[in-house]
């Protein structure tokens, strides 16, 4: 029975009723005592009744005041220190407890520091302990991660059920917003894949464990993948399946526009062709045509040699922009190409660093840069040569300078014309730039002389101080069956998210301006798999808007409308269940502009706000900045307020809280939904 009650009522209360008994129970001992003297001493009533009321009402007084007092010195700081020691144990916080919160209690709280300061320094012998035991694994697991991010085909590896557990980054590249526990059908048309599928598992019947192809369009229809599908057997069985793909757009869109340009060729040269000809044959044939009909047919030859050779000029053009389309370009340092430059020879050679980063033929354009730099020197006349870049939007110029005697328009044709290198056969340096679609030249400036050979910029590489994005994990949880509401929180998928408006009131006129997301999976955060944009709300931005979130007007003018980035958004979140701090404001925008997006808002919701009354009732503080602070979460002050750093933040501290939840034995969706509805009073203040 006290076990039940305990369970029942909260330490506080627990306390609270312990003075209300003591204070009733010295009432009701005076009140006793009372009766019994005037049953000895006998006397006026009224004495006794009135000197019991008195003391009656001071002694529960008394207890209420004593009790207020141990609720505010002594309860609550057990609380906050048994909700601190807590966090650190449950959800891997390592700050010291606060020891100013619990002044009253004696050597409790510095105890209780010294039991965090034991559990750190266990937390962090098992950490060194597990490092030195997974040195070898970690080792595998980084080359493993560095063949897959950079491998040169897409990469996927999926559950049995067509589940991503694995992608890399060309995978990403060609399949847009691929994620880890997403169906593959959210990506790939499943027609084709599902049959390669099933003629694998045909032929895995038979004893035979082979590779099959497919060419499958990707789910939004611009591209054509080429790719074969293989088995994962373990111990027999299949666990898995690896798909490996190429796109297979450009070979296709090439293999047509040759055929029409073959037969626009043949169009194009069988009427001229065949009316030169026919008057061809007349002049031969016929001598004694007038002066007048002669020039008539000669003119006719020299109207259709000219159309003839404007087709030919159309089609040459024609021609080289399909080829440039399918030369192999790869993003290739400015730095890299120098060093290639320079490890070609061509004499001495001042060059500028740069940091920036090419599309293209990295060979080619350093083995052309290297040819120029020969001829320049070969005859003497020319020194202090130097080779730099200059960065210009999404283009950079690669330039080649140098001090002596200019270089003419022939000169350069003459070089170009030549040969690259043996590697290309007679390949040429002028077929390289048509490749590049692009064109060198020679200018003299103030500095001097030099040639300018401007290429395509590429998004720079991944710094080592980034982010990696996971882009794989091969524990993934069995898909949710039956009634989600009866599924463990752990096996399935979030997507936190954030809104930044132009003000408070959704129903007033209010619209979004930004919103960002990021998925969890398997409770881990994926920050490789984000959703972020601005959006234009269709109508001005306070300025005191402004001043909260810093998006202005003219930041928005170019965004999506609510209609395209709500679509967006919707497809971000397909399966997941949504997170937000203070969810039902930043839902109740998205839930008004249904009817406009087109689209149902209706996932399952999860809200940090309410999630943080239930752990931690001691306390009325459930701001985002005070749950960062609890969790040891730090949000850069350039962030926060921001809909990406806010949503980042509430991640974080959303993956703590699940561990708690765990402890306190919630451990479904409808446990976590259910806990969070004892909240009335903060549900009420939620209304928007």
């Amino acid at each position: 029975m006290i076990e039940r009650l305990t369970k029942r009522f909260g330490l506080r209360l627990r306390f609270a009723l312990f003075f209300a008994a003591l204070g009733l129970g010295g009432a009701a001992l005076i009140a006793g005592a009372l009766v019994f003297g005037h049953m000895r001493a006998g006397g006026p009533v009224d004495g006794y009744v009135i000197a019991g009321l008195l003391a009656g009402l001071g002694v529960l007084g008394l207890s209420a005041w004593i009790g207020l007092l141990f609720d505010e010195n002594v309860a609550k700081p057990i609380l906050a220190l048994a909700s601190d020691l807590t966090t650190r144990a449950r959800a891997d916080v390592d700050l010291q407890i606060d020891e100013g919160q619990a002044k009253h209690l004696s050597t409790l709280a510095p105890a209780a520091n010294a039991i965090n300061a034991a559990l750190s320094e266990a937390r962090a012998a098992r950490q060194r302990a597990v490092e030195r035991e997974t040195a070898r694994i970690a080792r595998e697991k980084a080359l493993f991660e560095a063949l897959f991010r950079d491998l040169g085909e897409g990469a996927v590896v999926a559950t049995p059920d067509n589940r991503v557990m694995l992608y890399n980054r060309m995978a990403q590249d060609l399949l847009g917003d691929i994620g880890l526990d997403r169906p593959l059908s959210d990506f790939l048309r499943p027609e084709p894949v599902m049959d390669a599928l099933s003629r694998m598992q045909k032929a895995r019947l038979r004893g035979q464990v082979t590779a099959e192809t497919f060419l499958a369009a990707s789910a939004d229809g611009e591209r054509f993948l080429l790719g074969r599908v293989s088995p994962i057997l373990s111990d027999e069985e299949l666990s898995g399946h690896v798909l490996i793909f190429r796109d297979a757009t450009e070979d296709l869109r090439a293999h047509a526009a040759h055929d029409h340009l073959f037969m626009a060729l043949l169009e194009g040269v069988r009427r001229p062709a065949g009316t030169i000809g026919a008057l061809l044959e007349v002049l031969q044939s016929v001598d004694d045509l007038a002066p007048e009909e002669r020039a008539k047919m000669r003119q006719g030859i020299e109207d259709e040699v000219a159309r003839l050779f404007a087709c030919l000029d159309d089609l040459g053009t024609r021609h080289a922009a399909i080829r440039s389309r399918r030369w192999p370009m790869s993003p290739v340092a400015v730095g890299h190409i120098f060093d290639g430059v320079r490890a070609q020879g061509g004499g001495p050679l001042t060059i500028t660093r740069c940091n920036a980063m090419l599309a293209c033929d990295g060979f080619a354009v350093a083995t052309l840069l290297a040819t120029i730099l020969r001829h320049l020197t070969e005859d003497g006349t020319r020194d202090a040569l130097r080779l730099g870049a200059e960065v210009e939007g999404a283009e950079v110029r690669l330039i080649l300078g140098w001090q002596g005697e200019a270089v003419t328009d022939g000169q350069v044709t003459r070089w170009l014309r030549a040969p690259l290198s043996e590697a290309y056969g007679a390949y040429s340096g002028r077929d390289a730039l048509a490749a590049h679609q692009t064109d060198l030249w020679a200018e003299t400036g103030a500095d001097g002389h030099r040639i300018v050979l401007p290429l395509a910029a590429a998004a720079p590489p991944l710094a080592p101080g980034d982010a990696r994005p996971e882009f794989y994990d091969f524990n993934l949880p069995d898909a949710p069956g039956g009634d989600l509401f009866d599924t463990p929180l752990l096996d399935l998928s979030f997507v936190v998210f954030d809104t930044e408006t132009t003000g408070l009131s959704p129903r007033g006129g209010d619209e979004i301006v930004q919103i960002a997301g990021l998925r969890i999976v398997n409770g881990r955060i994926l920050r490789g798999e984000t959703f972020d944009t601005l959006v234009n709300p269709g109508r001005a931005i306070p300025p005191a808007s402004t001043r909260v979130h810093h998006i202005t007007d003219a930041m928005v003018e170019g965004a999506p409308d609510i209609r395209e980035a709500g679509r967006r958004f919707h497809d971000f979140c397909r399966g997941a269940v949504l997170v937000a701090h203070n969810a039902p404001f930043d839902l109740a925008f998205l839930r008004l502009k249904e009817t406009v997006i087109g689209r149902r808002f209706d996932n399952p919701v999860l809200c940090t706000v309410l999630m943080s009354a239930g752990l931690f009732d001691h306390t009325g503080q459930h701001t985002l900045d005070a749950l960062c602070d609890r969790f040891g979460v730090r949000i850069p002050p350039e962030a926060r307020h921001t809909a990406m750093g806010d949503t980042v933040a509430t991640a974080e501290v959303f993956v703590r809280m699940l561990a708690l939840l765990r402890d306190k034995g919630v451990t479904t969706l409808g446990g976590a939904i259910a806990e969070e509805g004892r909240q009335t009073r903060l549900r009420k203040a939620q209304s928007y």
